[in-house]
């Protein structure tokens, strides 16, 4: 067999090869050439407009008679390259740093790179594809290891997903613990991202009530099964349409989201039933949808079952609502860091390969009043678990419980989403508080601008 002209580069890279070897030799002239890229479309030490900070490459595909390379604005992929001989391998320090450099690129402040959705981490032996979707930038591949036999088949996966970027950020609310308003947060949240403009956000959402068990998500709605059950669908998914699963709701018939109600026909289904299902269903009937949504919701039932290990795996990212006086929820949250979402990203890449495990987003403190003694305690209690999984599983938990920490500031601020009597007590009234109070409005506009939009 004929060496491709991929491989030909990767071999030439001296063994210490810099990142203009790596650049100009396989980078610029096969990587990004297969990506569908010619050398107008490319530019090198692309000023990102935070400051003076400039990524390696960017690269933006050219409309009329505009010239990338010249024009220098609103990249659309950026490829950020690290020395053949620096290790970064998932657990090193030297692949955290760079993690850390790619997505300050992608900053909110970045302005050359707003339009940005994909960036690229390589030093030639591996590579690793992120996602930017608004405010949140995620690992959509593995840390992918290159070698001279695999490196066609891996560049050629990381096409595929560029080349079918989908819509809609999928996200599962989840915590291990119940009773933290992961229900309440899933339906103020699709009502605010629906929500026209300026109130709102204008966005097209889904929201999926995948907890048949209690099914509280469709029955405070008051939503029933339209024309097809989820579960009849998950039988006959070859001929049956997802489609025919989704309901509406609308508010006053002005504005509102769809649904796909909890289906209690699960809880009928045998053990037998549920294991010939196989695993990733969930994600694989949504797919097709996050072509026609901006985000699609899934709201999770707590604990390990069939129906939690589903609604993640079909996850991009996971939100975690939480009580500041819930020191088992913390510890929950560390295990799943540790151990559940690691899990299930093995489900995720029976899917399909090299997909990333899905990805935690922060905790929040939701629905409560905080005193500062309070607020001391739980941030105490979270450090002494922070510290526990960095010396018994070299795991570093620090950013997922306070993301605003830094070596120099130390800063312990959760996000607090504040009580408010009228949010818990709109569901009973069939709807989303944020339609019809400025209060829960401005408080969950707040948490989408603090990590989504």
């Amino acid at each position: 067999m004929i060496d491709s002209d991929l491989k030909k580069a990767w071999l030439s890279l001296s063994p210490d090869a810099n990142e203009p070897e790596i650049a100009f030799k396989l980078v610029i002239p096969e990587i990004l050439k297969i990506f569908g890229f010619n050398q107008q479309e490319v530019c090198q030490q692309y000023l990102t407009g935070r400051g003076a900070k400039a990524v390696d490459i960017a690269a933006r595909k050219n409309t009329g008679e505009e010239d990338f390379s010249h024009t220098k604005q609103d990249a659309t992929l950026i490829v950020e390259l690290k020395k053949r001989q620096l290790d970064l391998s998932s657990s090193s320090n030297p692949y955290k740093n760079a993690v850390k450099q790619l997505k300050g690129y992608l900053h909110p402040t970045s302005v050359n790179c707003r339009q940005v959705n994909w960036g690229i981490l390589t030093n030639a032996n591996r590579i690793q594809l992120f996602r930017r979707h608004g405010r949140v930038v995620y690992p959509y591949t593995t840390n992918i290891e290159l070698t001279a036999e695999n490196i066609d088949e891996k560049i050629s996966i990381i096409k595929t997903i560029i080349d079918n970027q989908q819509q809609a950020l999928t996200v599962a609310l989840y915590n291990n613990k119940g009773g933290v308003g992961k229900t309440t947060t899933a339906i103020n949240l699709a009502g605010i991202l629906s929500l026209p403009k300026p109130l709102g956000f204008g966005k097209k959402v889904l929201v999926v009530d995948f907890d048949p068990n209690q099914k509280d998500l469709s029955d405070l709605l008051n939503i029933q099964t339209e024309k097809l059950s989820l579960f009849d669908f998950y039988k006959d998914r070859k001929s049956l349409n997802i489609n025919d699963v989704i309901a509406q709701y609308r508010f006053k018939e002005k504005f509102g989201f769809d649904i796909i109600p909890a289906d209690e026909k699960f809880l009928n289904a045998t053990g037998t039933d549920l294991a010939s299902i196989p695993k990733g269903t969930l994600k694989k009937a949504l797919s097709p949808l996050a072509d026609f949504y901006d985000y699609i919701l899934i709201d999770s039932p707590p604990g390990d079952s069939y129906f939690t290990h589903e609604a993640l795996t079909a996850a991009d990212v996971i939100l975690m609502p939480s009580k500041h006086n819930g020191v088992a929820s913390f510890k929950n949250a560390a295990m799943a860091m540790k151990s559940i979402f690691p899990a299930l990203g093995k489900d995720r890449r029976a899917y399909f390969p090299e997909l990333a495990d899905p990805t935690p987003l922060p905790i929040f403190f939701n629905g409560e009043s905080i005193t500062p003694t309070a607020k001391a305690q739980a941030q105490n209690a979270i450090k002494a678990i922070v510290r526990q999984a960095k010396q018994e599983d070299q795991i570093d938990l620090m950013h997922f419980f306070f993301p605003k920490w830094t070596p120099a500031q130390k800063n312990l601020e959760i996000f607090e989403m504040p009580s408010y009597a009228h949010i818990a007590s709109a569901a009973f009234a069939n709807r989303p508080a944020v339609f019809t109070s400025k209060v829960a409005c401005e408080y969950y506009r707040n948490l989408v601008q603090e990590y989504f939009i």
